[in-house]
């Protein structure tokens, strides 16, 4: 059975919480005349395969719209002309879908692979479906924020993985349709090839060595993820179903870069930035004017938690963190230690046990050298110095971060 994936729900969620935009986009819009304006400009740029001519190639899509239980939904599918690029793609306009090939695909595939294509295009139409429409109603929310150049990038990353998580989805649509996984793999490396035989044993064995070299893998595709890891979370879905979703998700996401992130990493990175602060600033020599400003130019309504303690899970959270958060984190400590020169050498020797503590030592030093200017024996004498400064100081247990 055919689920919309926990990513999909998520993109939904947030922006069903969001009233107004939600309305504005769930409008429904049942212009005729703008569904016959497409439909004039296809015929012009394309060639419309007729039922009568080609009953072999309607005989399928009856096949796929069976399986994916799509029964009353008109297909029509063209072959665009004016391009060599390989490429199968579907418009969905006021219950019409419309299929259309570029290049020569029709010619590359074989029975099962054309099947699997045509299941493929029209399980968009499926997962649209699903929840009354509203993933069709999210989709072209967080599309169309994120095609507004003044909008942050992190929406943009959540349309990429939103359009990511949607090809995936597809692929089980067509395996459900097919039957088995072969066609889907070798259909989609076909199309981004232009091979005209491949095998989908050998390519599963090379996403296997892919992944056994790269630790580190994530799609970074802007409409489709990488075949390998498309063919390969495919074969995951038909040995482990829903259970495979996790294995999935580390593969189209991966460690999350902190140029990279989408809307709910960010989120997640802003707690955890409060957290940590609320941590680093929990001694009271800490809590000037200064240091007190400069922690809501971070949070306008930053507040101290007297009761915050350093949990082993949230360390264990920053350890798997990608090096440019850890990064990110160690300018964070930084921007305290500079902030009040009255308060000389604590704060940075409080910073260099802080960050060895929550596991970010060699980032934070190697910050301290390239943003102080220091030689390796001169960052050995300042951290030693500022570490002396801070055990001089005496801080009551009611401050301690430790339990």
């Amino acid at each position: 059975m055919l689920t919309a994936l926990s990513y999909h729900q998520k993109v939904k969620d947030h922006f069903r919480q969001q009233s107004k935009t939600w309305d504005f986009f769930n409008v429904p819009q049942q212009k005729n005349e703008q569904l016959q304006e497409f439909k004039t400009e296809l015929l012009k740029n394309s060639y419309k395969f007729d039922p009568a001519t080609e009953p072999a190639l309607y005989e399928k899509i009856n096949q796929a719209k069976e399986k994916l239980e799509l029964h009353h939904l008109p297909v029509t599918v063209y072959q665009s002309q004016f391009t060599d690029e390989l490429n199968a793609g579907i418009v969905y306009l006021y219950n019409e879908a419309h299929i259309v090939f570029s290049g020569p695909v029709l010619k590359l595939l074989d029975e099962d692979e054309l099947l699997a294509v045509l299941a493929h295009e029209l399980t968009h139409i499926k997962l649209y479906g699903m929840l009354n429409g509203e993933l069709e109603v999210a989709d072209r929310i967080i599309t169309s924020i994120a095609n507004n150049h003044q909008s942050d990038p992190a929406y943009y990353e959540t349309a990429r993985l939103f359009r990511l998580y949607t090809e995936v989805f597809c692929d089980r649509g067509a395996c459900q349709v097919t039957g088995t996984i072969d066609p889907v793999i070798t259909s989609l490396v076909k199309i981004s090839t232009g091979l005209e035989k491949v095998n989908a044993t050998s390519y599963l064995k090379q996403a296997d060595e892919i992944f056994s070299n790269e630790k580190e893998l994530r799609t970074g595709g802007l409409s489709h993820p990488e075949n390998f890891i498309r063919a390969k979370a495919i074969q995951l879905w038909q040995e482990k179903g829903e259970a495979a979703e996790e294995d999935i998700m580390r593969m189209m996401e991966g460690l999350s870069h902190l140029d990279q992130l989408d809307i709910f990493r960010q989120q997640e990175l802003s707690a955890l930035t409060r957290k940590l602060l609320q941590l680093f600033l929990k001694p009271k020599w800490f809590r000037t004017g200064l240091v007190s400003s400069q922690a809501r130019q971070y949070f306008a309504d930053f507040s101290w938690d007297e009761s915050a303690l350093l949990e082993s899970s949230l360390v264990e959270q920053l350890m798997k963190e990608h090096a440019s958060i850890k990064e990110y984190f160690a300018y964070v400590l930084l921007d305290f230690v500079l902030v009040d020169p009255a308060l000389e050498e604590i704060p940075s020797g409080w910073a260099y046990q802080f960050a060895e503590e929550i596991g970010i030592r060699p980032a934070f030093d190697a910050i301290i050298k390239k943003e102080l200017q220091l030689s390796d024996k001169k960052f050995s004498q300042q951290r030693q110095k500022s570490l002396n400064a801070y055990y001089k100081v005496k801080e009551n247990d009611s401050e301690q971060i430790y339990q």
